[in-house]
């Protein structure tokens, strides 16, 4: 009798499960479609990407080899290919652009090599050292600038907030400006901040102390 009811029930469920395929087959046909479209797009997209980002890579690298081979014209070029590229990969393009900045600066044309470091230091899916390496050299574009901002030492300050890795180097150049700019409590301050800072390296550390030092020679008295 158990064996029967067992039968019966197991005929039930497998009649309903039938009923439910009959009567949604249309919406599973086409949610199973949906499926298979979405999953040909994901392998296309990750095919692309990687034959995009094998595209950018030999032009960044041939860029470096006519470099080496003197060809400073050509490997300019490469590069420029790659900055101008709406499609090239994130990584490959800041590291394109901290070169492009580079010949840039060697024409003398700074105003578009800052432009260029700071276009890596706004990019958030970039590698943390090469964005605060692009503001860092984008703060040494504007002070080697004989026409300097206004508002530069507040410029230099939003790129050094920005920073972890590379905090206290862009500090440094702040601080060096407001010694320039014969601030001296203010470029004190930045100095101190620096040599007393835990996660300062040494060397930063040292030339900090050396910095407070040329700071007093100017006549600049510390409070006690």
């Amino acid at each position: 009798m158990m064996s029967l009811i067992n039968q019966a029930k197991s005929q039930v469920r497998t009649d309903k499960l039938v009923k439910f395929f009959f009567d949604n087959g249309r919406l599973l046909l086409q949610l199973g479609l949906a499926l298979i479209v979405v999953a040909i797009i994901f392998v296309g997209f990750v095919s692309w990407q990687k034959a995009n980002r094998e595209k950018f890579s030999s032009i960044l690298h041939q860029s470096l080899i006519y470099q080496q081979n003197g060809e400073l014209d050509k490997a300019k070029e490469n590069l420029k290919k790659i900055v101008d590229s709406d499609s090239a990969p994130e990584g490959i393009k800041s590291l394109a652009s901290l070169r492009y900045g580079a010949f840039l600066l060697e024409e003398g044309k700074k105003d578009e090599a800052a432009k260029i470091y700071l276009d890596v230091n706004d990019c958030r899916s970039c590698d943390d050292y090469v964005r605060e390496l692009a503001g860092l050299l984008a703060v040494r574009t504007f002070l080697s600038d004989e026409t300097q901002k206004p508002d530069l030492a507040e410029h230099i300050e939003r790129v050094e907030n920005k920073s972890r890795i590379l905090r206290y180097h862009i500090a440094e150049q702040r601080a060096f400006f407001e010694l320039q700019k014969n601030n001296l409590e203010k470029s004190y301050q930045i100095f101190e901040m620096i040599a007393k800072a835990p996660e300062s390296a040494q060397t930063l550390k040292t030339r900090a102390e050396d910095g407070m030092k040329i700071v007093i020679s100017k006549g600049f008295q510390p409070k006690e």
